[in-house]
């Protein structure tokens, strides 16, 4: 409840009123400021945008300007009359626009992965479009897949002058391919799938595998990683090329399973990479029945190492299995399918334990017509029950007799009878992790 005394105060306060000429001033200041805000917002809303360039956020491409990137790549438009962007496309797709990284001159979005490239569109506008309150404007730019990726080499087994074939994704806008040597690299006639996800190109001279043993890819984009599953081979591990007589013995003295007559040069559309090969021809029994026919056992009765030991610090004893891998080439020719049949690799350890482990062969044979192609598994992958192999001693110890053995089977697991024409070549021991 107001006092007597803030009752007076009050209609003090009431009837009090502004000398005529402050509150004239007051008005004019008012109307001046309404004029100049109304004028400024008219500006932004009516004004036509203009895009000048497009650079990176970077402060070093301040005075740069681009015409592609790729997805994740934060992007400053400039121009005029930009202040009241509302949308910014690429291929057709909304980028989302934030109020706090807009002016009049600029405008930063980020490409998300979700705009459409020539990986998931071959048919993409290569467009930037932006609209504002005041109209819209569009500038030719080229949004780029990520940088491309190698899942594995379709044959390592390679010379100079033979075509290397990759799978993997986003092989676009190929610049360059990389090869064991410096300086080793290709800058022309590759060929690639119209999905990016298969790259051909033929093996340089000049292959040094000293550095190593890796490919890699460059795009528009950037380069792929390296990894085991990159790798060419390097000419270490070898444990059955079907030509050099070592601890095995070419064509009859060299274990069990296909019988020497088997191991050819040729069969049918299945040629040799370099010289002989182990070949099965037959029909794949059901049910993964057997028949010495399509088994290959690596044996030296005599006890002698089969498996690789030099170079020395490749083939140290004491390396975790797991950094190895079996590899070998296979080729099959064959009108059926090969889902269910799958390289059944097979090692007995010393302590008597049979250890095995299955590849699908629909995982890297990517065709059936005679084409060669790499299977791969790791070592950690044999198993008999829980045990596995635990170093690279474990493998050289071989099995409880002392003979050194390694067994290949192919099997088939389906219902009906495969007939195939098959070749398996370079079996081998190789170092696949540094």
């Amino acid at each position: 409840m107001l006092t007597p005394k803030k009752k007076r105060i009050m209609k003090k306060i009431n009837n009090y009123t502004l000398p005529l000429n402050i509150l004239s001033s007051l008005l004019v200041i008012l109307l001046a400021i309404t004029s100049l805000a109304c004028q400024e917002d008219e500006d932004e809303v009516t004004g036509m945008p203009t895009i000048d360039r497009i650079r990176y956020t970077d402060p070093e491409t301040a005075d740069s300007a681009f015409t592609r990137a790729t997805l994740g790549s934060t992007l400053a438009i400039m121009g005029r009359n930009l202040g009241t962007t509302q949308q910014v496309y690429l291929n057709g797709y909304s980028v989302g626009v934030n109020p706090a990284y807009v002016t009049n001159d600029n405008v930063i979005v980020t490409i998300t992965d979700s705009v459409p490239t020539v990986a998931t569109d071959p048919n993409v506008s290569n467009m930037l479009r932006l609209v504002t309150k005041g109209g819209e404007t569009s500038i030719p730019f080229q949004t780029l897949p990520p940088a491309p990726q190698i899942s594995r080499v379709g044959n390592e087994y390679l010379k100079p002058g033979d075509n290397l074939t990759l799978f993997g994704r986003y092989f676009y806008f190929i610049d360059t391919v990389f090869f064991p040597g410096e300086g080793n690299y290709v800058t022309e006639g590759f060929t690639a799938n119209s999905t990016g996800s298969k790259l051909t190109v033929k093996v340089p001279d000049g292959l040094d595998f000293s550095e190593g043993n890796f490919v890699s890819v460059v795009t528009q984009s950037g380069g792929s990683a390296t990894s085991r599953r990159t790798q060419i081979y390097d000419g270490n591990g070898m444990v059955a090329d079907f030509d050099t007589d070592g601890a095995l013995e070419w064509p009859w003295n060299w274990g069990w399973g296909i019988s020497g007559n088997m191991i050819v040069p040729s069969i049918g559309p299945v040629n040799g990479i370099d010289g002989n090969f182990g070949a099965i021809d037959m029909e794949l029994p059901p049910k993964g029945g057997w028949s010495n026919d399509k088994v290959m056992n690596f044996t030296n009765w005599g006890g002698a190492q089969i498996f690789p030991t030099s170079p020395a610090d490749k083939y140290a004893p004491s390396t975790p299995a797991g950094k190895f891998e079996i590899r070998v080439e296979i080729a099959i020719s064959t009108a059926s399918s090969i889902e269910d049949v799958e390289l059944m690799i097979w090692f007995p350890d010393n302590k008597g334990n049979e250890l095995t482990t299955n590849v699908p062969l629909v995982d890297y044979v990517s065709t059936t017509d005679g084409t060669w192609y790499t299977v791969s598994t790791n070592l950690s992958q044999l198993t008999s029950g829980n045990v596995r192999l635990g170093t690279y001693a474990d493998l050289l110890a071989g099995d409880t007799g002392g003979v050194k053995q390694l067994r290949l089977v192919i099997q088939n697991y389906g219902t009906d009878g495969v007939p195939v024409v098959m070749g398996v070549d370079n079996v081998r021991v190789v170092r696949a992790e540094q």
